[in-house]
C-alpha cells in the first residue's frame, strides 16, 4: 500500500503503472491465445463462434468495470483521509452488491441468449457453438468480473504489484486449460470458456486472502464485517456515473456489431482479431492512466490540490511513451500477429481486414489515448457530467459515421467510424480542460475558498 501523493511523481507514476500494464498485457495475452487456439484448432468457424458476442460480453464487463472504478476512487479518497474503519465497511459492502449484481445479470444473459443473438445478427452457421461459449462464460462471469473489482480496490491502496502476480497465474492457468481442453480433450469452444472461468476462480481466492492481509496491516482487521447501505449509497455516487459512461461508450459498439456480423463470418472473425489487437494497445494507456485517477483522488482526499495539474502532465507524457513502444511492435509484426490466428496458408478476407486495420487505422489510436487520459482525470475529480457528455458525443459520432460509411466501404467504413469518433471527442476534451471549467466545478463541489483551493 502506498500514499501516491508523496515522493517523486515520475517515479510514483511509473512504479504504479508498470505492474498494471503488465497485468493488462497478460490478461490480453490469454484472450489473444484463446482466439489463436480457437482459430488454429477449430478454424475460422471456431474463431468466429468465440468472438461472435464479444461485443456484448465487453458491454456487460464495462458496466462492472465502471462500478469497480467508482469503488476504487471512493476507496482512494477514504484511504487518503486514513479512515480505515470506514474503508473496510465500504469495501465489503460493495463487494456484496457487486457480486450479487454480476451473478444475476449473467443469469439473465443466459436466459435471453436467443434474443441477444437475434439482435447481434449472429450467423446461423456458428450459432450453436457461439451459444455454448456464451452460456458457460456468463454463468461464470461473476467470477471473472470479481478479478476487476479486486484490482480496483488494490489500486486505491496504491498497490499494483499483486495484480501483476495474479494476472501471471491466471494466464498460465488459462493457457494450460485451453490446450488441455481443445487440443487433448477435444471439447471445443466449451473448453475455452471453462478455462477462463476456472482460472478466474483460483485468482479470486488469492485476492480475498490478500485483501484480508491489507486490513491487518491497516489495523482494521478487528472491526466487524458489516454491510452498510450508506457505504453502498456513497460509492454509487462515484460508480453510477462511471457505469453509465461506460454503457454509453460501449452501446455504440453494440449497435455497430450487427453491421459487422451482417458482412459474413470473415468479417466477424476479423473483428474478433482487431478488437484483440486494439485492446493490447489500449490496455497500455488505459492502465497507465489509472495512476492519474488514483493520484488525483488521493490528492483531493489529502487536500493537496496543487498536485493535480502536475499529475495530468506526467500522465500524458507517460501515456505517449508507453503507447509509442507497443504500437510500433504492432506495426512491425502486423502480419505475424494476424497470421497466428489462422491455420497455415489461410488467405481469406479475415486476414486482409485484420492487416489493413493495423496498417491504416490503428496508428490513430493516439487520439483515443488523449481521450482516455482525460477520462481518468475527470473520474479522479468526480466531474462525471463532463465525462458523460464527451463519451456520448463520441459514441453518437461513431454510430453515425459507421452506419453511413459501412454500406459503401464495408469493414473499412466501420474502422473509419472509430477514428472519427476518437478525433471528435479529443477536440472536446482538450478544449474543455484548457478552459479551466473543471477547476471551478471542483472548487464549488468541495465548497472551498481561494486560499484553501491552492491549485
Amino acid at each position: 500500500m502506498k500514499d501516491l501523493t508523496k515522493g517523486n511523481i515520475y517515479k510514483t507514476f511509473i512504479l504504479f503503472a508498470i505492474p498494471l500494464i503488465l497485468s493488462g498485457l497478460l490478461s490480453q495475452a490469454y484472450n489473444i491465445i484463446d482466439s489463436m487456439i480457437a482459430g488454429k484448432f477449430l478454424g475460422e468457424h471456431g474463431l468466429a463462434a468465440t468472438g461472435a458476442d464479444a461485443v456484448f460480453v465487453t458491454f456487460i464487463s464495462s458496466m462492472f468495470w465502471g462500478f469497480g472504478v467508482g469503488c476504487s476512487i471512493h476507496a482512494a479518497v477514504i484511504f487518503g483521509s486514513k479512515n480505515y474503519e470506514r474503508l473496510k465497511s465500504n469495501i465489503y459492502s460493495n463487494f456484496f452488491i457487486y457480486t450479487l449484481s454480476a451473478f444475476l445479470i449473467g443469469l439473465l444473459a443466459v436466459i435471453f441468449k436467443d434474443e441477444i443473438f437475434d439482435f447481434l445478427n449472429i450467423d446461423p452457421s456458428i450459432r450453436k457453438d457461439a451459444g455454448i461459449y456464451h452460456c458457460i462464460i456468463f454463468l461464470g462471469q461473476f467470477l471473472i468480473l470479481l478479478n476487476h473489482f479486486f484490482i480496483s480496490i488494490l489500486n486505491a491502496f496504491g498497490d499494483t504489484k499483486f495484480a501483476f502476480k495474479m494476472s501471471l497465474i491466471s494466464t498460465v492457468l488459462n493457457i494450460a486449460g485451453n490446450i488441455l481442453s481443445v487440443a487433448v480433450l477435444k471439447i471445443g469452444v466449451a473448453g475455452i470458456a471453462l478455462s477462463s472461468v476456472l482460472a478466474a476462480l483460483v485468482v479470486d481466492i488469492f485476492y480475498i486472502i490478500k485483501l484480508k492481509k491489507c486490513f491487518r496491516e491497516l489495523g482494521c482487521d478487528k472491526y466487524k464485517i458489516r454491510i452498510s447501505l450508506d457505504s453502498i449509497k456513497s460509492t454509487l455516487s462515484y460508480s453510477l456515473p462511471t457505469m453509465f459512461q461506460q454503457m454509453v461508450m460501449y452501446t455504440a459498439t453494440l449497435i455497430i456489431s450487427p453491421l459487422v456480423n451482417g458482412l459474413g463470418s470473415g468479417a466477424t472473425a476479423a473483428y474478433s482479431i482487431i478488437v484483440r489487437i486494439y485492446n493490447v494497445n489500449a490496455n497500455v494507456y488505459q492502465n497507465s492512466a489509472k495512476a492519474l485517477t488514483s493520484y488525483t483522488a488521493q490528492s483531493i482526499g489529502a487536500k493537496k490540490f496543487h498536485l493535480i495539474k502536475k499529475g495530468v502532465r506526467v500522465g500524458f507524457l507517460q501515456g505517449i511513451i508507453f503507447l509509442t513502444f507497443f504500437l510500433s511492435l504492432s506495426l512491425i509484426f502486423a502480419r505475424t500477429y494476424c497470421e497466428a490466428f489462422f491455420p497455415k496458408g489461410y488467405t481469406g478476407d479475415a486476414l486482409t481486414y485484420s492487416l489493413d486495420f493495423i496498417k491504416y487505422f490503428l496508428p490513430f489510436i493516439f487520439l483515443n489515448m488523449v481521450n482516455n487520459l482525460f477520462h481518468a482525470f475527470y473520474r479522479g475529480i468526480k466531474s462525471m457530467n463532463l465525462l458523460l457528455l464527451f463519451t456520448a458525443i463520441g459514441a453518437v459520432s461513431q454510430v453515425i459515421a459507421s452506419v453511413i460509411l459501412a454500406k459503401p466501404f464495408g469493414m473499412y467504413g466501420i474502422y473509419a467510424g472509430w477514428v472519427i469518433s476518437w478525433a471528435v471527442e479529443m477536440v472536446l476534451t482538450v478544449i474543455t480542460y484548457l478552459s479551466g471549467t473543471w477547476k471551478r466545478s471542483l472548487k464549488a463541489r468541495l465548497q472551498l475558498t481561494d486560499e484553501e483551493f491552492n491549485i
